[in-house]
């Protein structure tokens, strides 16, 4: 049994929020499903190139052509979606870490909280004013990750909401 006074934990983790992976797998689903709609309705050329023909050449296109938009916007949008829910924030002592960016506190010269409580954004200012943006709508445990922020830049100039 440890006889230790219960700590904090030095290392807060945020997961990926799943709202947006929600919406590109749903506008994936949308993009694959008119593909394979179109691929399965495909259509004759029209009998000439002209206006009176306007609507069989739009059927043409859209239904010959559709797949060869459609499917590569799906999968994009597939593959958007599954990097969204792969890439998590980690905060310890050192700094952030989020995805592929990586910032250091002591690199950190402001806090731009203009959009906190409006929208949930904490905007972090640091080295040569690179930003690195704290999206509630993208993060789990986001309070606590402002409360993390706020705890080990005390002294930094944090900008507020004008009025």
């Amino acid at each position: 049994m440890n006889d230790n006074p219960q700590q904090e934990s030095a290392t807060l983790e945020c997961g990926p929020a799943k709202d947006p992976a929600v919406r590109w797998f749903i506008f994936a689903a949308m993009m694959i499903a008119m593909a394979l709609w179109c691929w399965s309705d495909r259509r004759d050329p029209p009998e000439a190139w002209d206006a009176e023909h306007i609507n069989q050449i739009g059927a043409y296109l859209l239904n010959n052509w559709g797949p060869v938009v459609f499917a590569p916007v799906g999968l994009i949008a597939v593959f958007a979606a599954v990097g969204h829910l792969r890439r998590t924030l980690v905060a310890d002592e050192s700094g952030i870490t989020y995805g592929s960016e990586k910032m250091v506190w002591k690199e950190v010269t402001r806090l731009d909280a203009t959009k906190l409580k409006s929208k949930g954004i904490l905007t972090v200012i640091h080295g040569d004013g690179q930003t690195l943006k704290l999206d509630s709508w993208k993060l789990q445990n986001f309070q606590e990750l402002v409360a993390f922020v706020e705890k080990k830049l005390p002294d930094v100039e944090t900008i507020q909401p004008q009025g």
